[in-house]
């Protein structure tokens, strides 16, 4: 009986962490959702008024996959859908769609591991201040 005490307590002098509760990790992913809407927002609209060329040159290096797309749609789909789906992802909206997802994806990683980062980071041990009980010397 000790010994389970002993291994759920860990070592002497250090507390576990305890798991977060569900709440916690839905807020957390509510925002960073809600932290990349902004930031690609912020990103589509900077390249659109201000580097429109670069938007271009993404666009012309998505078309081989959206002509991917189109023969998927060509080859896998049935008659009746092939019309209405071809006319979802047209030239413009199929690659335009296709940034915005790629973008999305880029910048949730992104901001995903810097967030990690900054948690793995022990910003009080960097400016000499240390959480009582962490790091003291046994």
């Amino acid at each position: 009986m000790d010994r389970r005490r002993e291994s759920k307590q860990g070592e002497v002098g250090q507390r576990q962490r305890r798991q977060p509760s569900f709440a916690w990790l839905f807020l957390g992913k509510v925002i960073l959702l809600a932290a990349t809407i902004v930031v690609v927002w912020a990103v589509y609209a900077y390249l659109h008024a201000y580097r429109l060329d670069w938007l271009g040159w993404f666009y012309v290096h998505l078309l081989p996959l959206t002509n991917g797309l189109y023969a998927m749609v060509e080859t896998y789909f049935p008659s009746d859908m092939k019309y209405k789906i071809r006319g979802a992802i047209t030239d413009d909206l199929g690659q335009r769609s296709l940034f915005l997802l790629l973008l999305t994806a880029a910048v949730e990683l992104t901001l995903y591991s810097l967030f990690k980062l900054a948690r793995a980071i022990d910003f009080g041990a960097l400016f000499g201040r240390r959480r009582p009980g962490a790091g003291a010397p046994t």
